[in-house]
């Protein structure tokens, strides 16, 4: 696929969206194999400041105003068709995320990305649930290849594609992964973090503050921490819909001290502020949304080479194999139990990260794209 031209059609605003992490993680390596790459993506301030960090002047951006979903189907009609490539990669798929077959030349390669079933997630209203579970059906029977972020979607849509008789359609397993240089993180800001937290043990969430990703979990959690004679710092990195809600609970039950809402922390920041970590978080519920989803701060907090606590779920059962480090889901006593137990001073057996770069994976890419597309 050498000379050939891919563009990464992405939605929102990656503070809120995450699915974008994709096209800026293997831009950079797929043009290193030869691909002429451009993202398509939504000009805003933090779009823009991601966009500078993570791609080289190789990669070709082109932004679309914000505006209602029938707007920005109408400016990404105009990019892909003025693009034109080879390869049209969805880095989600949705009304705002798809192009009309009159988009792409006949020759032209479709692939859709799923990082979770949407359908699946009970706290949505029951409309767009019936909406996501439409363009999962339509990806299955209009993509070229399914690119799965999860090994249980990846087996989920290799059924969905022999049942609607594609069973022909390539579902590849690609999950996330992270490109975190220990020796270019930005020293200064790290002594300051590690000065503020001294003293702490440092126990780090980042994600969405969200309900059901078990944010209310971590704080009852800190509930039966809070007497222990170390001293527990849980530090919430990252912003959601329940934020302002688990303030309060905070102030309610006294844990103002013991929790940091860190909010939302750009690229140049947060690597900084997860070194101070002694031990990460990832909680996970015993649903098809958390079994299907590909937790991505899993891949970005491995090259600390701090403990990660988490359950025995999805992508995290087959990462981890400790079982110190598995907690009761829903278990907020466990989890206290758990954290308790670590040792700052132990090695615990991780994934290597040089197994989950943006490197391997747009290998993986390029090698599956080959392998399905021979010319």
């Amino acid at each position: 696929m050498t000379g050939k031209k891919i563009t990464f059609l992405t939605t929102g605003d990656i503070r809120k969206i995450a699915t974008m992490k994709r096209a800026l993680g293997m831009a950079n390596p797929l043009a290193d194999l030869g691909w002429r790459v451009s993202i398509v993506v939504l000009d805003c301030p933090e779009n823009r400041v991601s966009i500078q960090s993570s791609c080289d002047d190789r990669i070709e951006i082109r932004y679309f105003a914000e505006g209602n979903a029938f707007a920005e189907r109408r400016q990404k009609s105009r990019i892909i068709r003025a693009l034109n490539p080879d390869v049209l990669y969805c880095c989600s798929y949705s009304f705002r995320n798809r192009c009309a077959k009159k988009d792409l030349r006949r020759s032209s390669r479709l692939v859709v990305e799923h990082s979770e079933l949407a359908s699946a997630i009970l706290g949505l209203p029951k409309y767009k649930r019936w909406l996501y579970a439409y363009y999962e059906w339509l990806s299955v029977r209009t993509s070229d290849m399914i690119v799965a972020a999860s090994r249980w979607l990846q087996e989920y849509y290799a059924r969905s594609s022999a049942h609607s008789g594609r069973g022909d359609l390539p579902v590849t397993y690609l999950p996330y992964a992270q490109d975190t240089i220990m020796d270019q993180i930005n020293v200064e800001a790290y002594q300051q973090y590690s000065l503020k937290f001294s003293g702490h043990f440092n126990i780090i969430f980042l994600g969405s503050m969200i309900r059901n990703y078990g944010l209310f979990l971590m704080l009852e959690a800190c509930l039966v921490l809070r007497d222990s004679a170390a001293k527990y710092k849980l530090h919430l990195v990252g912003d959601g819909p329940d934020i302002l809600e688990a303030r309060e609970y905070a102030r309610l039950h006294g844990l103002s001290d013991m929790v940091e809402f860190a909010g939302y922390l750009p690229e140049e920041s947060l690597n900084a502020y997860l070194k101070i970590a002694d031990a990460f978080l990832v909680p996970l519920y015993p649903t098809i949304q958390d079994q299907a989803r590909c937790p991505s701060k899993t891949y970005l907090y491995l090259p600390y080479k701090k403990p990660v606590l988490t359950c025995r779920i999805g992508e995290s059962a087959h990462m981890f194999s400790d079982d110190r480090l598995f907690f009761v889901s829903g278990d907020s006593a466990d989890l206290a139990v758990k954290i308790k137990s670590l040792n700052k001073d132990e090695n615990y057996p991780l994934p290597d990260p040089a197994d989950h770069t943006w490197q391997v994976r747009a290998q993986t890419f390029h090698l599956d794209m080959m392998s399905a597309w021979k010319e």
